[in-house]
């Protein structure tokens, strides 16, 4: 893959994110004395000042201090996030992302975070080399051989090609040798692959930061239980969880992925939200050929007829966007523990949340889309 002339770019931020703030001016300015005959003007009461809201993080690269992943998408591109972590289920993630991705309107960025290292060993060559060598990946750093082997499994199925062009770019991080780095991988067609080897304070914070960031339409992490496998980057089920919890947007988190069994769309009895839900997830199924399934869990007999209204006005939202349920369902129960088994014997679980927002993070874990992740055995995604 010719690497594009010309192409790398360097910002600047903080390990946490933000950049640092400026130092006040020494010294305080002198005060304007009164004109001659005039009293002095009587001294206001002291007000406190409002409180600066925390500066924005600057990410790496781009002309515009950002990377490719995160400048601001075209509304006709669907992108995904890819969290790798160097275990085999964060792989089996990508293949499932790389099948919903299959359109030639689809950008895919693999994302590998590890916490902030200020030992961080280069085998005593210096850092410039360090970095104008990531492009060949010839360096055996934190993160490079586990987004080196996303790359190797992105082109043996077909989904990067050698002609595509490289583009490199890189974040200084102050307290960290090797900061922030990325390739950028664009194809004839349009099409890009970006891999982002990320610092921050912790695994689930650089995540979510580069979720606000980039905007994307799906945000793809395995819930990985081994984490010698896994290595300084690791993804636990804790760290999934939040990442759905927190961020914004659609998350799907994976465990023991298995496709081709379809995906189990919740509907509430109530409607609302859950129907722009099962029309997103609509949308996402049908790229990759997915079908999909609509169920609705009445807590009683006397619940029985709302479920079927609600299962049915999602029929009718789904077949707006060209998708017709391959089943219907409508059961009671719990809905926490009817929806878990019921969701045994698909790929994935679908429930949405949609509500107030709190601050720039999403909070919902009393709900029973958070308590049905935290007990499901298999792929739950969260829709919003």
């Amino acid at each position: 893959m010719a690497r594009k002339p010309g192409t790398k770019t360097q910002a600047k931020r903080s390990a946490t994110g933000r950049p640092a703030a400026k130092k006040p001016a020494a010294g305080k300015p002198a005060a304007k004395k009164p004109a001659a005959g005039k009293p002095a003007a009587k001294k206001p009461a002291a007000r406190k000042p409002a409180a600066k809201k925390p500066a924005a993080r600057k990410p790496a690269g781009g002309k515009t201090g950002r990377l490719k992943s995160v400048a601001g998408k075209a509304a006709s591109r669907f992108s995904i996030l890819v969290c790798i972590d160097g275990s085999e289920a964060s792989y089996r993630a990508l293949r499932y992302a790389v099948r919903i991705g299959s359109g030639t309107d689809a950008d895919l960025t693999l994302l590998y975070v590890r916490p902030i290292d200020q030992g961080m060993r280069t085998g005593g060559l210096q850092i410039s080399v360090v970095r104008e060598n990531l492009l060949d990946w010839g360096l055996e750093l934190p993160g490079m051989r586990s987004l080196k082997k996303g790359r190797e499994l992105l082109a043996e199925i077909g989904w990067l090609d050698k002609d595509w062009e490289a583009e490199f770019a890189h974040a200084d991080v102050t307290g960290d040798p090797l900061g922030d780095n990325a390739i950028v991988y664009s194809s004839p067609g349009g099409r890009s692959v970006v891999l982002r080897l990320l610092v921050a304070p912790s695994v689930a914070y650089g995540i979510l930061d580069e979720c606000e960031l980039g905007q994307f339409d799906l945000v793809v992490a395995a819930a990985s239980a081994n984490e010698e496998e896994a290595g300084p980057g690791f993804i636990s089920s804790e760290v999934a969880a939040r990442i759905a919890r927190e961020h914004s947007g659609t998350v799907l988190v994976t465990r023991e992925l298995e496709e081709s069994h379809g995906h189990l769309v919740c509907i509430s009895p109530l409607g609302g939200g859950s129907l722009r839900g099962a029309q997103k997830d609509a949308e996402i199924a049908s790229r990759c050929a997915c079908p999909v399934y609509l169920l609705s869990v009445a807590k009683t007999k006397a619940g029985v007829k709302g479920a079927e209204k609600a299962v049915a006005a999602a029929r009718v939202a789904i077949e707006k966007v060209g998708v017709r349920p391959s089943g219907e369902k409508v059961l009671v129960g719990d809905p926490v523990s009817t929806i878990v088994e019921e969701g045994k014997g698909y790929s994935v679980i679908v429930l949405s949340r949609y509500r107030r927002r709190t601050g720039w993070r999403q909070i919902f874990s009393n709900s029973i889309a958070f308590k049905v992740l935290a007990r499901a055995d298999n792929s739950v995604m969260i829709t919003r």
